[in-house]
């Protein structure tokens, strides 16, 4: 039996959390690999530290410790007064410097000890500020800060790459840790020493921006390569100009496959690529070129390379439950997150935590929901697999069913950022939002629907939930004829984005459905009539290349065609394909196959720009999008007058495709940065797409957004932790590192058109994600239906 089955044993098969495995982390190798040039102390006797926040500190000449309460009975300075996404305050110490020039230094290094009670996840924060020619924190107050999940609370070595960082004129250090609540209310105290703080030059620098791969590596997937899909490895092109590569069986060590590098030029630059697409053959190997080689990975249907992911995607969505004590994390939590409704108290803990904060969003753990079913649909054949899937698919059901009220009224969302202390009525409580918003009443409603198809006839409560689906349509449909297209104007609303070609889809969609349940001819009408007016927010005639060729079937946010559907953040580009799949299965229709086949080849369009890597670039933007002040406005969160200029600097760095059209690597985007949604959502219409169509290439390109995930990126870095190789700690600040958390992705740095993935882990990019978890495992379900079509 190997280590993970073990492992999942040991774990009650995810009914505690899986261990974590340091030993492939980036911060072990970063470790091991240094090689340090020359060390400068910054703590001297010109530097004093400054006491800030909550708590007290304490110094010595080589130290200072930050001491403070876990919870106060009032809300900190200048938050608001409903304590809406705050926690209780901060104890923080600051470093005042004389704008100095650390251009020749690398590296950050600081020892880090804690004697804390009761604090759930002990951290420590850091930021560098830089009052140089770039500044930081940037306009957005994400740049330069770095979460330390401790490793324990003896004094340990922690070190920070800043080799990326703008750092010219650094005129202060900011260490600091927030007041969070205390493991089940019980009296807690922080108490943290940072000592030995130096600045140092290491050779051995990692790479963090840019498409060149790490300087002697291979960049290959980790998870592996479908045996009859694509297998490609990328290197420097001018480190290894010219020559073979070998494929070597890991359990012999015997070669058995050898290719030629082939160099290839792309808009991203000159690259060695390594294809041997052509062995098939199941098993473990590694890559070799010259003194260069790869960790083992495994070449094999998809059933087998994805099954450890799926554990562990599960492993991280379970430990992200609220309302349930999660073992060595935290307590029940979240009891007293209530609300009135008609002279009555609603609770609106469950589901799951949204993020790396604690913030709880209906529409994501009902998406999530959605996923697990469809994942454990394809697992049949594995029991126990299966059956845990269902399990934790059913506590988001109930969520979903819990925080349903009367004629379409929903609870939806809190912002949650601390551990409350489970007591209704006192200061620290949150109140959640109540909407009646006809897009989610469809959107949860299709997802139900969904799930009810998926379930066996003998099911206990099918009856029960196709009662509630034909409820839930009537009161989205009764909502949806009183607003039409509009919904609630509240930002921190997961489906605030949302056009008017995605409502179409997701009632075209979810009509269809319902019709396959009921055989009601009315919602068979009903789709048809949304459906042909989603088609004309779709582009039919085409629009004219620089390169002579005409690309069409990408959608539109409306029918005037002025911007074109784009994600930033949040991703929903997989309900286009969705709707496709499920009309057509509804109703054989020959105008609606010709427009599903446009917009599979616009899937395949979008694939070429970030050769020879394997991510899916954003989309195609007009370059005028920027004055549709509404769109602008519902695509864009916490931005000011700056982002409109930015976004005209931002499309100048894409590939101009036609005149006044911009194809973008990465998403236009400016407060909210990371694309793994926005990959994963474009994976799976790529996966019911190349169902559709039969189309091997656009399986192929789902699953290879997979690999681009876990370490097939120019950093050669896995997104999922302990999975494949060279991980890191991630923003997962409120419950600590999990084994299979995900993060929001990479980001671009500035007005950049190219991946940017610091050691810092500040939110957005960094943070975990259970919504990524989600998709990860609904585009692995996709991979999985066409493997077993036909079974």
């Amino acid at each position: 039996m190997d280590q993970f089955k073990k492992e999942l044993i040991r774990s009650g098969f995810i009914h505690k959390p899986l261990p974590l495995n340091r030993m492939n982390s980036f911060e072990k190798n970063q470790k091991e690999k240094e090689c340090i040039v020359f060390s400068r102390p910054i703590i001297n006797e010109y530097h004093a530290w400054i006491h800030e926040g909550r708590g007290r500190i304490e110094t010595t000449e080589k130290s200072v410790t930050l001491i403070s309460s876990t919870r106060y009975s009032s809300w900190a300075e200048g938050a608001p007064e409903d304590g809406d996404y705050v926690n209780f305050g901060e104890v923080c110490a600051y470093l005042p410097l004389q704008n100095e020039d650390w251009t020749d230094f690398t590296q950050l290094k600081l020892d880090i000890s804690a004697i804390c009670k009761n604090v759930i996840n002990p951290n420590v924060i850091l930021t560098v500020e830089n009052d140089g020619v770039i500044k930081i924190p940037d306009v957005y107050n994400r740049e330069g800060t770095h979460v330390i999940n401790l490793e324990g609370q003896e004094k340990q070595t922690y070190v920070l790459d800043i080799s990326n960082l703008p750092r010219d004129a650094v005129k202060g250090i900011r260490i600091f840790s927030g007041a969070n609540g205390s493991y089940m209310n019980l009296p807690g105290e922080m108490n943290y020493t940072v000592e030995n703080l130096v600045v140092e030059k290491n050779e051995q620098r990692s790479s963090a921006k840019g498409w060149r791969a790490p300087k002697k590596e291979i960049v290959f997937s980790h998870i592996g390569y479908g045996t009859n899909y694509s297998k490609t490895a990328i290197l420097n092109a001018d480190e290894f100009s010219e020559g073979t590569f070998q494929l070597i069986n890991a359990e012999t060590n015997q070669v058995v496959f050898e290719g030629k590098i082939i160099q290839v030029a792309t808009e991203n630059g000159v690259f060695g690529l390594l294809d041997f697409s052509e062995w098939k053959k199941e098993g473990s190997y590694y890559l070799r070129v010259a003194e260069s080689k790869t960790e083992v990975f495994k070449i094999g249907p998809s059933a087998k390379l994805k099954e450890s992911s799926i554990w562990k995607s599960l492993n991280f969505i379970f430990c992200e439950r609220c309302g349930c004590p999660i073992h060595g994390i935290h307590g029940t939590c979240h009891e007293d997150i209530i609300v009135s409704y008609k002279e009555s108290l609603v609770s609106f803990n469950g589901g799951w935590h949204d993020a790396g904060d604690l913030s709880q969003q209906l529409i994501q753990t009902a998406e999530v929901t959605s996923s697990l079913f469809e994942v454990a649909e394809e697992q049949k054949t594995d029991e126990l697999l299966y059956l845990r899937l269902l399990e934790e698919g059913e506590w988001g059901l109930d969520f979903i069913l819990k925080t349903r009220l009367d004629n379409g009224d929903r609870v939806t969302s809190a912002g949650i950022t601390r551990w409350t202390d489970n007591r209704i009525g006192t200061m620290d409580d949150a109140t959640p939002r109540i909407h009646n918003s006809p897009y989610d009443n469809f959107l949860i409603t299709g997802i139900v629907a969904k799930i009810i198809r998926s379930l066996p006839a003998t099911y206990a409560m099918r009856p029960q939930l196709l009662q509630i689906v034909k409820e839930d349509y009537q009161n989205a449909l009764a909502g949806y004829k009183k607003t039409g297209y509009t919904h609630e104007p509240v930002f921190w609303e997961h489906t605030y984005s949302t056009s008017k070609s995605l409502f179409l889809a997701t009632m075209s969609w979810t009509a269809a459905l319902m019709y396959q349940l009921t055989q009601e001819d009315i919602y068979k009408n009903q789709m048809k009539d949304w459906f042909d007016a989603l088609l004309l927010c779709q582009e039919s005639e085409g629009i004219l290349l620089l390169n002579g060729t005409n690309i069409k079937g990408m959608f539109y946010r409306d029918e005037t065609h002025k911007v074109f559907q784009h994600f930033n953040h949040q991703a929903r580009e997989h309900l286009y394909a969705q709707a496709f799949e499920e009309v057509l299965t509804v109703s054989e229709n020959e105008d609606w196959q010709k427009r599903a086949n446009d917009y599979a080849d616009y899937l395949e369009f979008l694939a070429e720009f970030t050769d020879p890597y394997p991510m899916y670039a954003s989309g195609i933007y007009k370059e005028d999008e920027w004055t549709d002040e509404e769109s602008f406005n519902k695509q864009h969160l916490l931005v000011g007058d700056e982002a409109k200029e930015s976004y005209q600097k931002q499309l100048q760095l894409g590939i101009k495709i036609a005149e006044g059209f911009y194809i973008k690597r990465f998403p236009v985007w400016f407060s909210f940065r990371g694309n793994n949604a926005i990959l994963l959502s474009m994976g799976k219409s790529a996966g019911i797409m190349g169902r559709l169509t039969e189309n091997i290439h656009l399986m192929d390109i789902a699953d290879q957004q997979l690999q681009w995930i876990v370490g097939k990126n120019p950093f050669g870095q896995s997104m999922i932790y302990g999975e494949g190789y060279n991980y890191a700690q991630q923003y997962s600040v409120s419950s600590g590192e999990i084994t299979g958390e995900m993060p929001v992705g990479i980001q671009t740095f500035g007005e950049e058109d190219e991946p940017y993935w610091p050691q810092f882990n500040n939110a957005t990019y960094k943070e975990v994600w259970v919504g990524v978890a989600g998709k990860w495992l609904s585009v692995v379900a996709e991979l999985l239906k066409f493997e077993h079509r036909g079974d």
